[in-house]
């Protein structure tokens, strides 16, 4: 790597880092969200010997990854403040492979502005500062969209490198385990297919098979995942559902057995969607509107006029280039990863449950596709003239 890039990349960590821990000196000891409060639970339950669970009745409700990062700090006598640094280090890093990722996929000029903007891009900012999994899975995701998208031109090695971050992945947010088989559909079209896929796939397998056993050992079930999805999937569908966080839950439901629990729910919004179609329809749309909209959707957010000039002035500002960006980049064979996993998790969460939050992950992807459309526009408008 040249010199200069080192002195940019450096800065730019430093930069970020520096914003960041800013940030989090200005937040109380506490938590703030809900979440945070149950994966504190699951590091306690793991630290006195229960296993990463959530309580006896709730024992793979939650992906295990982020727990067990948080237990090995909280082992290591990691206070609040410290973890909060210490996911401003991983944001930092997030930022470095934002530049290392653009310059990949399409140059040096994108891989540069499109981590200067992920420096002071307010929603990687503000998630530093929480028990929540976004700060890791968005370095995982970007991570492991570095390797994949160097495999179009380079060794099956790499490959075996992306599976296992795309299984770090999995095990941190579990509907990012649906893009398995579309990075296989990929690396079909690539040299040393066979390969790479075999790679691909040994890598992936090997960080999801300790999961699954475990809890195959406990359920007798293949469970790759957790026994969330009927819950969000009935939070999402309900019949007093708008497509976002709806505490709407039947008392008889909440107290069943998790496995249980998770086949009814599922059986209860198929045969809600079945009742009334129109209403599923409505929810599609209105939650394909909550997962890209401009402005906060929560109601103690959207309210306040600071949250909405951020969010305008920040991801707001760059659709229009993100839109033109994603046309002009269609035949790009590494942009294209970004294109699928784009389009997977829109019409997930428009299934599903639908908030700006789940859309953070895309957000890397979503600056780097909008900026490379500046410049694209930018040249031929210098052309031109």
């Amino acid at each position: 790597m040249e010199r200069v890039h080192k002195r940019k990349i450096l800065i730019l960590f430093f930069l970020a880092l520096f914003i960041r821990i800013i940030f989090i000196l200005t937040l109380k000891n506490q938590f703030y969200f809900d979440d945070e409060y149950e994966y504190f639970k699951m590091v306690e339950n793991f630290l006195s010997g229960k296993g990463l669970i959530v309580s006896e009745n709730l024992k793979a409700f939650r992906p295990p990854l982020y727990p067990l990062v948080l237990s090995i700090l909280y082992f290591l006598k990691f206070n609040l403040m410290w973890i909060r640094i210490f996911q401003a280090v991983l944001s930092s890093l997030t930022v470095v492979f934002v530049y290392l990722l653009g310059k990949e996929v399409f140059d040096e000029k994108t891989g540069f502005f499109s981590s200067l903007i992920s420096t002071f891009y307010p929603f990687f900012i503000f998630y530093t500062g929480f028990l929540l999994t976004e700060t890791l899975f968005v370095f995982l995701i970007v991570l492991t969209f570095f390797y994949l998208t160097r495999i179009v031109e380079k060794n099956e090695k790499l490959s075996f490198k992306g599976g296992i971050l795309l299984g770090l992945s999995g095990l941190t947010r579990p509907n990012i385990q649906l893009f398995f088989p579309i990075s296989i559909f990929h690396i079909l079209f690539l040299k040393d297919k066979w390969k790479k896929i075999l790679m691909f796939s040994t890598g992936f397998c090997l960080i999801l098979i300790p999961w699954i056993i475990r809890n195959y050992k406990i359920f007798h079930k293949f469970i790759p995942g957790t026994t969330m999805g009927g819950w969000v999937f009935w939070e999402g569908n309900n019949p007093y559902s708008e497509g976002g966080p709806c505490s709407y839950f039947p008392l008889e439901v909440i107290q069943m057995d998790e496995i249980r629990r998770d086949r009814i729910l599922y059986k209860m919004t198929f045969e809600e969607i079945k009742k009334n179609p129109k209403r599923f329809l409505y929810l599609l749309k209105n939650k394909f509107k909550r997962f890209w909209n401009v402005v906060p959707n929560a109601p103690e957010f959207e309210k306040k006029i600071l949250y909405r000039v951020i969010s305008v002035f920040s991801f707001g500002i760059m659709m229009p280039f993100f839109i033109i960006g994603f046309l002009f980049s269609l035949k790009n064979k590494k942009a294209q990863f970004f294109h699928s996993l784009i389009i997977l998790f829109t019409f997930f969460h428009m299934i599903f449950l639908a908030s700006i939050r789940y859309r953070l992950p895309l957000e890397p992807f979503y600056i780097i596709i909008s900026v490379h459309a500046f410049f694209v526009l930018y040249n031929k408008i210098i052309e031109y003239f």
